[in-house]
């Protein structure tokens, strides 16, 4: 296989991928990325690095809470937070104390809006989800076999159609230490 060929297999994943992180609103997130796609070994391997998660976004900061005789009532105003907020929601208080009037609106049973308000989520979850969606959304048909190292720094993940091969896999680790490393000289 020529050089040609493997850098446009690249570069058209190159594309995919900037679009994909676009589309979720992840770019900022990725601060490096490297995408080993060898045309004559049947793996793909991708590795990101993530930058830091803003720190903990309050739900002020993406909703609006009023007061309501049976709780507080929360309208969410950037709806990109709705699943996350959704979730806290439940975990904190339990499903029956959250009600769903509409899509984005919602009242938390017995819970003064001020405690909603300063309430905190966890962006780094968040996006990390949301950036493992975008790699799998551009990993090739049929390459179903994974296997993925994720940190709060890296995240690598190693696809293939067939068996994985411990070959790949140590490739993957080596590239997944490679990409923690190269931080350190521009940090």
């Amino acid at each position: 296989m020529s050089e040609h060929d493997e850098s446009f297999a690249y570069q058209n994943f190159d594309t995919i991928l900037r679009q994909m992180m676009q589309e979720l609103g992840v770019t900022r997130m990725v601060t490096d990325y490297r995408i080993k796609a060898d045309p004559d070994a049947p793996y793909f391997l991708i590795s990101l690095r993530l930058g830091r998660a803003r720190s903990s976004v309050k739900v002020s900061d993406m909703a609006i809470v009023d007061p309501s005789p049976e709780g507080g009532k929360i309208t969410i105003t950037d709806e990109n937070w709705a699943p996350a907020l959704l979730t806290r929601l439940w975990q904190e208080y339990g499903r029956d104390a959250v009600e769903q009037l509409t899509r984005y609106e919602l009242i938390v049973h017995g819970v003064p809006a001020e405690d909603l308000e300063n309430m905190e989520l966890d962006p780094g979850e968040e996006l990390r989800s949301k950036v493992l969606d975008a790699v799998w959304r551009i990993f090739p048909e049929g390459f179903k076999v994974r296997h993925n190292l994720v940190d709060d720094k890296v995240m690598t993940i190693l696809g293939t159609e067939h068996d994985l091969d411990e070959e790949w896999v140590r490739i993957a680790e080596e590239l997944h230490e490679e990409m923690h490393h190269d931080r350190e000289e521009g940090d």
